[in-house]
């Protein structure tokens, strides 16, 4: 008898997570998510965890005896789905097999992409125009909601079930120090003048060239299908595992230099009151989003990327490898709209993958991107570079994304912060560079070298601005037409050193 897959994946998730702006709202529907893949069969039945293949990251394998095993899982937890959780949309396909699994599995992943691509459009009347709306998710309203600040406001039942999932402290707790609670609210980020959060967004890079590889390996043991088979699955679980955990052990890392840090940071944040200045979001295998302040926002993702590249995992055998993934940390006032904010830090993300696509199509690296959201610039962060970012004399102003372990390309995080050094020292007279001289810099390097070399020379800070490991050129300018310090002037205020890694 042939034995059937189920895969399956929900939909549509950070349409999900973040259509609101409440922070509640925002961790409640993440846990969700986390429930349904990894949790929700084994409550409905507990023999289901003998089914797992993987599950993480809004994503699930499970393996069943025969097609009607699997058709009976599908039924129990589509019913659970949908009489709990409103508003969550889950995929699944069913896949049987009496071949090689590796095969089933490339079957089924093709057979979901299909059905979501045929996605039905369908209408039912959500509201008859006279209930209160909620504000979060536009459905009627069905109950009252007290708000920290004493406001009520109306919510849906969907909202209201998010809420209820906020259970960070249950499922977020270990990845932060002991002794320190959460941020209840965005806010409680920042202290101080400057209200800026950092909304970070890290993806797994090349994580299907991985699983390709683990194939590969499969493909070549000896044995019957079905010794194979099993051989297969184990592993490609223990895969999934051994991410889960190498990506949480550099989150634990990152804010445990947080901690260390703390004094640099008593005067932005809330932590010397214990409010520790992290709230993770999205924890879900090699997907990690997090808020912070916006002044560590940088520093935080490049001390995860860091500890995250030192790790390795076994994929069979002898055969082991380096992880690597890419950062997009979107800085933005706190009373920006966290899904727009979000969405930013995921563009900087794939912007950073792209240049890694395009610049090492062998190797592996990590990279971090950034941008300073002021409200004033619009659309994608490739347009918001071409158009904001090229000086008068046509070139580039900023040298990210940057690479965090290639330090033989000059656009790395270590030039980055060579150039702040130099910035930090500068002084004129034995006096400081005033803030407002290097923020009229900004303007002048926007109109090109010939006038930042006229500026300098005029300032006679000419030689405060040598060249960055790897470059020739003077003037803050590479001689590949790539400025140097801009990156470094633009974020100053913006920014505070976290030493140690």
């Amino acid at each position: 008898m042939a034995e059937a897959l189920v895969l399956w994946e929900v939909s549509r998730k950070q349409d999900y997570i973040f259509t609101s702006n409440k922070l509640k709202e925002n961790i409640g529907a993440s846990i969700i998510i986390d429930k349904i893949t990894s949790e929700l069969p084994t409550k409905i039945d507990e023999r289901y965890q003998e089914n797992k293949v993987y599950s993480g990251g809004g994503s699930s394998l499970y393996r069943f005896k025969s097609r009607e095993e699997a058709k009976s899982f599908i039924e129990s937890l589509s019913e659970k789905i949908l009489r709990e959780y409103p508003g969550v949309e889950v995929f699944m396909v069913v896949e049987e097999y009496d071949d090689e699994v590796t095969n089933a599995i490339d079957r089924a992943h093709k057979k979901l992409a299909q059905k979501k691509n045929q996605r039905k459009n369908s209408g039912q009347q959500l509201s008859f125009g006279i209930e209160r709306i909620c504000s979060s998710t536009g459905l009627p309203a069905v109950k009252k909601y007290p708000e920290p600040d004493g406001r009520v406001r109306y919510i849906s039942y969907e909202t209201e079930v998010k809420i209820k999932n906020d259970t960070r402290y249950e499922r977020f707790q270990k990845l932060i120090p002991k002794g320190y609670e959460f941020p209840s609210m965005f806010s409680e980020l920042i202290k101080g003048e400057k209200s800026y959060i950092a909304v970070v967004h890290t993806d797994g890079n090349r994580m299907g060239r991985l699983q390709d590889e683990l194939k590969a390996c499969y493909a070549h043991l000896n044995g019957d299908i079905t010794q194979k088979n099993e051989e297969y699955l184990l592993n490609l679980r223990r895969f999934s595992d051994d991410i889960t955990k190498a990506y949480e052990e550099s989150f634990i890392a990152m804010t445990d230099t947080i901690d260390k840090n703390k004094k640099e940071i008593f005067d932005c944040t809330n932590i010397k009151e214990k409010v520790f200045p992290v709230i993770p979001v999205i924890v879900a295998g090699d997907d990690i989003t997090y808020v912070t302040n916006g002044k560590i926002g940088i520093e935080t993702a490049r001390i995860f990327l860091e500890h995250l590249s030192k790790k390795q995992i076994r994929l069979y055998g002898d055969k082991f490898v380096n992880l690597n993934a890419c950062a997009g940390v979107a800085i933005a006032r706190v009373t920006n709209p966290f899904a727009k904010t979000y969405q930013l830090a995921e563009d900087l993300c794939r912007n950073a993958k792209a240049k890694l696509l395009e610049e090492c199509q062998d190797e592996d690296y990590s990279l971090i991107d950034w941008h300073i959201e002021q409200g004033e610039f619009i659309g994608s962060i490739t347009e918001i570079r071409e158009k904001y970012y090229i000086s008068e004399d046509g070139k580039n102003l900023t040298m990210r994304p940057l690479y965090i372990n290639n330090e033989g390309n000059f656009r790395s995080y270590k030039n980055f912060k060579t150039a702040r050094n130099y910035i930090k020292r500068i002084k004129i007279n034995k006096k400081s560079v005033s803030r407002s001289k290097l923020k009229e810099l900004i303007g002048v390097l926007k109109k090109g070298e010939t006038e930042t070399k006229l500026f300098l020379k005029f300032n006679k800070i000419e030689n405060y601005f040598p060249r960055l490991e790897g470059t020739s050129g003077d003037y803050c300018f590479s001689s590949d037409g790539t400025c140097l310090y801009y990156d470094a002037i633009e974020v100053m205020d913006l920014f505070i050193d976290l030493e140690g890694c």
